[in-house]
């Protein structure tokens, strides 16, 4: 949902950093995206560099192939780097239920692994399929299409997300709620945001209900027929992923397992979310990893840290002229590359 799903995967570094690097890599991919000098390229999970920096910009390899931009367009690489769809576009996602979101002349549309155009350009904005539909614009209304691009939920909603476990948020009048997939309005739309971390579904991280919904100023979490199963309490509040949410209370965060029961004590100033049986955390002004009991296996002694996927997570430090320093480390803390300059 642009421009109110959260992107909480990293803490501590540059957005531009974040959403290029701290996410890098996606389940059972095996490859894991760097930066070195203003250019982008992959390694693999032992730090061997597979694809040598020289991308202006890339994303995570999905379905077998990575989105990547040369000379201002966009087209598509296999793990060997070679082209097999020719950068030709002005946007590009990854391929999600076998189909890529990509950008023509402004409008958008989707193609299939050779390149070829399944849905014409047409809408105005998408987000990506999962479980068979896709949220897609028309105008200023989104509704929700079948991978022949008909709408099958006709445009109504003032912004629209992806499916989970078969229902999805939408807005209308400013307000959050849920919907199914034939277009019911399952909870009608009450709440003022529901923090749904659509990004977790690209790399295939579980996004687990109940869902955090803020009502006024204070954060619950509610089931899928939009009942509180932690009534609203908390100054923020994240997904559930791996059994536990992340939520701040007494301007700290801590975390919560699904009956509301605070596992881990407030006392972070900023975290992130569970994946691989870690999460990054930030007190002061470094971040380190603790695992499902608050520990720290991983102390603090980064500037950023990204969250952990199939074994690896990127990190990186600022220097005091603000040039910032990338590197992936292990489940130890131990680098297994880097760090380098990213610009």
């Amino acid at each position: 949902m642009r421009g109110q799903i959260r992107i909480l995967l990293a803490i501590g570094f540059s957005i531009s950093v974040i959403l290029s690097l701290n996410c890098s890599g996606s389940k059972q991919s095996g490859m894991f995206l760097i930066r070195q000098n203003g250019k982008s390229g992959y390694i693999d999970k032992k730090g061997q560099v597979l694809i040598s920096p020289q991308f202006d910009s890339a994303d995570n390899f999905s379905g077998g192939l990575a989105a990547v931009q040369v000379g201002g367009k966009y087209g598509y690489i296999n793990p060997k780097g070679a082209f097999v769809i020719n950068p030709q576009f002005e946007a590009a996602g990854g391929f999600l239920d076998g189909l890529a979101a990509v950008s023509v002349s402004s409008k958008w549309g989707f193609i299939d692994k050779t390149g070829k155009f399944v849905i014409n350009p047409q809408f105005d904005a998408v987000e990506f399929f999962s479980e068979g539909q896709c949220a897609a614009k028309s105008g200023e209304k989104w509704g929700y299409i079948d991978k022949s691009g008909n709408y099958l939920i006709n445009p109504q909603f003032d912004s629209a997300g992806p499916h989970i476990d078969g229902l999805a948020v939408i807005t209308s009048n400013d307000k959050f709620g849920f919907v199914d997939k034939s277009g019911s309005v399952v909870v009608s739309p009450q709440f003022e945001s529901v923090n749904v971390n659509s990004y977790l579904l690209r790399l295939a991280i579980k996004v687990e209900w109940p869902m955090p919904v803020r009502v006024g100023e204070k954060y619950g979490f509610v089931d899928k027929a939009g009942k509180f199963v932690i009534n609203p309490q908390y100054e923020d509040a994240e997904s559930f992923t791996e059994g536990l949410a992340p939520v701040k209370t007494g301007g700290k965060y801590g975390f919560v397992d699904n009956k509301g029961n605070m596992v881990i004590s407030p006392q972070f100033d900023s975290t992130s979310i569970f994946s691989d049986g870690l999460c990054p955390v930030k007190i002061g002004d470094k971040t380190g990893y603790i695992d499902k009991t608050g520990k720290y296996i991983i102390n603090p002694q980064f500037d950023f840290a990204g969250i952990f996927i199939d074994g690896l997570a990127a990190v990186g430090l600022s220097s005091k002229d603000n040039k910032q320093s990338m590197g992936y480390i292990d489940k130890t803390g131990k680098y297994i590359y880097g760090p380098t300059r990213t610009d």
